[in-house]
């Protein structure tokens, strides 16, 4: 079994060089995408042409935005004809919690299962329905646009999806079979309007892939995804910055990778975590 790992990155190649050397595996692969507003040469130095390679097809990411969903789907036309059984997207502000072999055997183990957490916006995940059924102008770049958004949402009817549709998400960060990716691809090419209703709802990368595979065949096969994160305290849609005082919460979970790790307030949880992976 070989995995894929897709990691998303707009910043810090210091912290992603811990993130490479903490994940080295023999069949591990890694497909960096660089954000394209950020400078690509600081990041040069990491490309080996053996298990790291960018993404070619870089596209610029705005936060909350469609560009993460661009750069999942790029990553992923470009994975998806090598010879792999799962891809792991992940941000290069997430680190493993268990050592890299644990990793690939907890997967083989489970071969076939699509690690993708999927809560309905009409029962366990409410709170998210504003974001599926009014107008966002995330992606427009122009001054005004929430006004304009503000008023669109007054004087317009309820959006409706385009297809029939139970609406999953929660997560933009899965680990899923190479099929599912497949999967994922064609679908939004024979539904160009599903495309177009994502790029008007907020942070549609928690919602576009595990919709589509929840109503899918794939449906049996989901399980919640293998990251760690904790949401208390969280401010506008952000998880807490993890620190040391995480690290014993971090050991004994059940999840693989930990979200979210910068370098300057994280400096010591990345330290004991390098120790404890590998001992």
């Amino acid at each position: 079994m070989k995995i894929a790992h897709l990691i998303l990155v707009h910043k810090n190649p210091e912290q992603l060089e811990r993130l490479l050397a903490a994940l080295r595996h023999p069949a591990f692969t890694f497909y960096i995408h660089i954000d394209k507003k950020t400078d690509q040469e600081p990041f040069k130095y990491l490309e080996n042409g053996s298990d790291v390679f960018f993404i070619k097809n870089r596209t610029k990411i705005y936060w909350a935005g469609y560009g993460t969903i661009q750069a999942t789907l790029n990553g992923f036309e470009e994975i998806i004809f090598n010879d792999y059984d799962y891809i792991n997207v992940i941000s290069g502000q997430d680190f493993p919690i268990k050592p890299a072999d644990y990793i690939y055997q907890y997967i083989l183990k489970r071969r076939g299962t699509e690690f993708i957490t999927c809560e309905s916006i009409e029962e366990e995940w409410k709170e998210a329905a504003h974001r599926i059924y009014e107008y966002h102008f995330i992606n427009w770049r122009v001054p005004g646009k929430f006004k304009l958004q503000f008023i669109a949402n007054k004087i317009l009817p309820k959006r409706i999806y385009p297809l029939n549709h139970k609406i999953v998400g929660r997560a933009n960060w899965f680990t899923i079979t190479k099929n599912a990716a497949s999967y994922i691809i064609s679908f939004l090419k024979q539904n160009p309007a599903i495309v177009r209703y994502y790029k008007y709802c907020w942070g549609a990368d928690e919602f576009i892939f595990s919709t589509a595979l929840f109503n899918s065949d794939f449906r049996s096969n989901i399980r919640n995804n293998l990251v760690y994160v904790d949401w208390t305290g969280q401010t506008k849609g952000h998880p807490r910055i993890l620190t040391s005082a995480d690290f014993e919460k971090l050991i004994k979970s059940e999840k693989l990778f930990a979200r979210k790790l910068e370098s300057d307030v994280s400096s010591d949880l990345f330290t004991r975590l390098e120790e404890f992976i590998n001992t």
